[in-house]
Order: structure tokens, then C-alpha cells, then sequence
């Protein structure tokens, strides 16, 4: 255990947080002359590129291996946006550290939210809310990196005023989950921008929401909540919007996998870059096309449900819709393209455990094999009319992850050549993962 970091960890942690969030995202800091930031990381970059490796060491950890799970994975997409982001948007290098620092405290703060879990049961989810907590602790884990990575000795008035601002808006990007953080800090809005494009679209969440959402919440993390299937397909899990003491009563849950993967996909809040905004509307397709093949195809009463607002926008709906951009519904309503139907057909003939085995090693190859057969149970108790809709849904996941996979290594490989360090850095370090091998 990375105890240097956690050994503060105590059960005020939270309210800590809680109470210090209200002093942080002050206007001075956002506006901050552009000068003093430059003379700051002029004088101090060996200690923020310190600071980098630290983070990147406690990430790849073996105890954030084994207990963060999806998290885990999430941060490694997180480091391709950052990548991305800094490939298309002009960020100053205080930016591109303020954006890397946040996106990664964003999800380690996950592994003290479990630390806390385990040292006083299951957390109390009345009292509680789990994503102010998880944001809490990642920024507690913040403020526990700036005082490590403090200048020392420091005469200079601007460099202490930038230094303090540097490290508010570092733990504000870790503490501030949600949209409309445009409104607060730019910084942490183009994170939380970077944030949504790593986890919530496409065949990325698909794989995310049948490990994650169907097998640990139901298991591992949150071990109260309930497992239900029904003729409503699929309903993996549980998860009532506030009251997760009914969790096990599937009548008061919303979420199942066609929710998921549609709510982000209409909801998503506007991103930081017209880049950020062409990789969502890929995104929002993959995931369009997802639902069409776990709705059963355009004949069936699922998909007029699913895409109500573009079929018939009069129609009454079950919970909010907001209707997908024209240009998006259209790539949507033409269906898989001839590459992706090529790779598709590699993989008929394989039996559907191969194939479930095939899609959980393209994200993780090393997902423990108890997990693993527990992905196997869930997708056996899918009702036998929407079986082979998930197969076909799992087909084009693997598919689009594979040919992905080539899109994104050529990325990686071309920024591991950048001449800025930074981002050379973080292009060599995912380049070790075995998600974009």
C-alpha cells in the first residue's frame, strides 16, 4: 500500500474537504497574470515533473491495479485525452500540468474511497453521497501532493501567490465532478471535458458497463445491491437515483445497460474544444449503434423507445430525452460501415464465452479470473429473446475496440516523439499498457 499518501486518510477526511472546498476556484486564481505561472514553472518544473512521475508511480501500483478496477482503465483513457486535448487545443505548459494533475487525482482518489469502505464497512449511502465523497478524497489526495511538492524557502511573492493558486486549482479540478464547470474554471471544465470522452461513450462504456456496473456493483463494491434480470433487457443492476437502501427492489431502478449507454450519449455537457466535440459525435455513433444491435434492429418497440425523440418527437418519454444532432442520428441511422462489418465477421463462428473472453482482454487482459466468470454469469441470465442481441452488440464492441486500438497506438506512438517532455512522458507510459497494444 502507497501508504506515504494515505496514511492521513482518516474518517473526517470528507468533511475536511467538504468545508475547504468552499475557499477554493477563486476568481484571482483563474485570472492569475499568465507571467507569474510562467515564472513559477520556469523555477520549480523538476519538482512538478516529480510531482508527474509520483502520480504515475501510485497509478501504476500494484495495489491500484488489483482494487480500482475500471478506474484504473479510466485513467489510462484519461492520459490519451490529455493527449489528445494537448494535441489540438494551445495550452501553456501551467495548463497542461493543471489538466494532468487534475485528470489524474480525478480517479486515484477512487482507492481511498475503498480504503475507507474497508476500514469501517460498506459505506452508509443515506448519509453519504458517493460521488462528492470520491471527489472529496481525490481532493485530499490533492492537497496531500501540494504539500509534498511545496517550494521551500520561497522569498518571491508572485512564485508563492502562483504556487497557492497552482494548487487550489488542482484540487478544484479533483473536487468538482459535474457539468457546467465552464462557468467555474475553465481548467477544470476542460477536464471534466476530457473526463467524459475517457469513460461515459462508445464501445468504451459498453465494456465498462457490463464489468463495472453489471458484476462489481452487484459484488465487489457495493455488496448490498441486488442482481435482477426481467423481460426489460438488460436490466444488470439496481441503482435507484437516491435511495440506495431500496437497491434491491428492481421496480424502483432505472438503470440498466440501454440507459447508460443512452444517457450520457444525449446529455453530455458541451466539451472544451471543437476537437473534444468531433470525438464525441464518433463516440455518440458507436454508441448509437450499440443500442440498435441490443434493441433487437430498427423493427422493434426497444429501438422506437430508445430513439423516440428522432423517430417521432412528439412521443411521451419515461425519463428526459434531449433529442441526438441531425448530423449525428444520421451516422447512427446508416448503421456499421463496410470496415467494421468486415472485422465483425471474425468473429461469427466463435463461441459466445470466447467472444465475452475476447472483448474483457481487450480491456483488461489481466481482470481476475473470479470477475471474469462472473461476466459470464451475468450475460448467461440474459433472457433468451435478447441473446443474440448481445452477441451481436459484443461483435461490433470488439470490432470497434480493435480497430480503435490501431487509431490510437499510431497517436501514441507518434506523440512518444513530441519535443515537449511532458508529453513524450505520458505517450511513453501508456504506450507500456497492454489496453493499446
Amino acid at each position: 500500500m502507497p501508504e506515504e499518501f494515505y496514511e492521513q486518510l482518516g474518517p473526517k477526511t470528507p468533511k475536511i474537504m467538504e468545508h475547504y472546498s468552499k475557499r477554493l476556484l477563486k476568481e484571482e486564481d483563474i485570472n492569475l497574470e499568465e507571467s507569474k505561472y510562467e515564472d513559477l514553472f520556469e523555477k520549480y518544473e523538476e519538482e512538478f515533473s516529480k510531482a508527474v512521475d509520483e502520480l504515475l508511480r501510485l497509478w501504476n501500483s500494484k495495489e491500484h491495479r488489483e482494487v480500482l478496477g475500471h478506474d484504473n482503465i479510466h485513467i489510462s483513457y484519461d492520459l490519451l485525452e490529455f493527449l489528445y486535448s494537448a494535441d489540438n487545443v494551445k495550452l501553456t505548459k501551467n495548463k497542461k500540468y493543471l489538466i494532468l494533475f487534475g485528470s489524474l487525482l480525478h480517479d486515484l482518489g477512487r482507492y481511498p474511497e475503498l480504503l475507507l469502505k474497508e476500514r469501517s464497512g460498506a459505506m452508509d449511502f443515506e448519509k453519504s453521497n458517493e460521488i462528492q465523497l470520491h471527489a472529496a478524497l481525490s481532493g485530499y489526495l490533492g492537497a496531500i501532493l501540494a504539500r509534498k511538492f511545496k517550494s521551500e524557502n520561497e522569498n518571491d511573492p508572485d512564485i508563492i501567490e502562483a504556487s497557492k493558486s497552482f494548487n487550489r486549482r488542482v484540487i478544484g479540478a479533483a473536487l468538482f465532478h459535474g457539468g457546467k464547470n465552464e462557468k467555474r474554471d475553465p481548467i477544470v471544465h476542460h477536464i471534466q471535458s476530457n473526463d467524459r470522452l475517457a469513460g461515459i461513450l462508445g464501445s468504451r462504456e459498453f465494456v465498462r458497463n457490463v464489468v463495472t456496473d453489471g458484476v462489481q456493483r452487484g459484488a465487489l463494491v457495493y455488496p448490498n445491491e441486488k442482481l435482477s434480470y426481467d423481460r426489460t433487457f438488460p436490466l444488470f443492476n439496481n441503482l435507484p437515483p437516491e435511495n440506495y437502501k431500496d437497491a434491491e427492489d428492481p421496480k424502483k431502478s432505472w438503470t440498466n445497460i440501454v440507459h447508460y449507454l443512452e444517457m450520457p450519449m444525449r446529455n453530455m455537457y458541451p466539451l472544451s474544444s471543437e476537437s473534444g466535440m468531433e470525438r464525441a459525435k464518433n463516440m455518440k455513433r458507436e454508441s448509437g449503434i450499440i443500442l440498435t444491435f441490443l434493441s433487437g434492429g430498427k423493427d422493434t418497440k426497444l429501438y422506437n423507445e430508445i430513439f423516440a425523440p428522432e423517430i417521432n418527437p412528439d412521443q411521451d418519454f419515461s425519463f428526459p430525452k434531449n433529442k441526438l444532432p441531425d448530423d449525428v442520428w444520421e451516422k447512427i441511422n446508416q448503421g456499421t460501415n463496410e470496415e467494421e462489418l468486415k472485422k465483425m465477421q471474425e468473429y461469427e463462428k466463435l463461441d459466445i464465452i470466447d467472444l465475452v473472453n475476447l472483448m474483457l482482454d481487450q480491456q483488461a487482459s489481466d481482470i481476475p479470473p473470479a470477475e471474469r466468470e462472473k461476466v459470464h454469469q451475468l450475460l448467461a441470465n440474459v433472457p433468451e429473446n435478447h441473446k443474440e442481441h448481445i452477441r451481436s452488440a459484443i461483435e461490433y464492441v470488439v470490432a470497434r475496440r480493435e480497430l480503435n486500438k490501431v487509431i490510437e497506438r499510431k497517436f501514441i506512438d507518434e506523440r512518444a516523439m513530441s519535443s515537449d517532455p511532458l508529453i513524450a512522458k505520458i505517450a511513453e507510459k501508456l504506450k507500456e499498457s497492454k489496453l493499446f497494444s
